[in-house]
């Protein structure tokens, strides 16, 4: 099996221990899903695609360790409410969504992280009832946008120990603890 190979070219590559003001122009070469190296004029001998990155930033995916699923769905309903009054109206839309609106929620919250450059999220995951198949919903949703996330399902306030989740959704496969 041929490996995919892509070399982003001439980007500014932040590096944290590096000057965070000034990076340094790089390539960087992947190979399917992992960066083999990074560094000055790589070789694009055999590579597949090449992504011009002169005059960007690239950076790292961002992480959104608190993120809810679940409120998609009532973005900017309920926003000039205090917290107490706001969870009275949010935690029953959540409930007793179809396996569709659960994967619409899903994806949906996921292309906007991905727009925003967030690649990974800790879903503090709200089904009402929290089932092994709207779990395995939210999962397929998470592979098939090609995130890496961790969820803790709750189910109203109450945390769902039972599921742990960690991992990169869309190349491991679901785990669980």
């Amino acid at each position: 099996m041929t490996s995919k190979r892509t070399l982003i070219r001439g980007g500014q590559v932040y590096n944290h221990d590096g000057d965070v003001h000034k990076p340094a122009v790089a390539d960087i070469l992947i190979e399917d899903d992992k960066i083999v190296s990074v560094g000055a004029n790589l070789t694009s001998d055999a590579v597949h695609e090449v992504i011009d990155a002169s005059g960007r930033l690239v950076v790292p995916g961002l992480i959104n360790a608190h993120y809810h699923s679940h409120d998609v769905l009532c973005r900017g309903l309920f926003e000039e409410l205090p917290l107490e009054i706001w969870l009275l109206y949010t935690l029953p839309m959540g409930g007793d969504r179809s396996k569709d609106e659960v994967r619409a929620r899903t994806l949906v919250g996921a292309l906007e992280c991905l727009w925003c450059g967030i690649t990974t999220v800790q879903d503090m995951l709200g089904l009402s009832p929290l089932t092994d198949e709207q779990t395995d919903v939210v999962i397929a949703a998470y592979r098939e946008a090609g995130f890496a996330w961790c969820s803790h399902p709750w189910s109203g306030i109450f945390l769902q120990s039972r599921w742990c989740a960690t991992r990169t959704a869309s190349r491991l496969p679901s785990r669980r603890c």
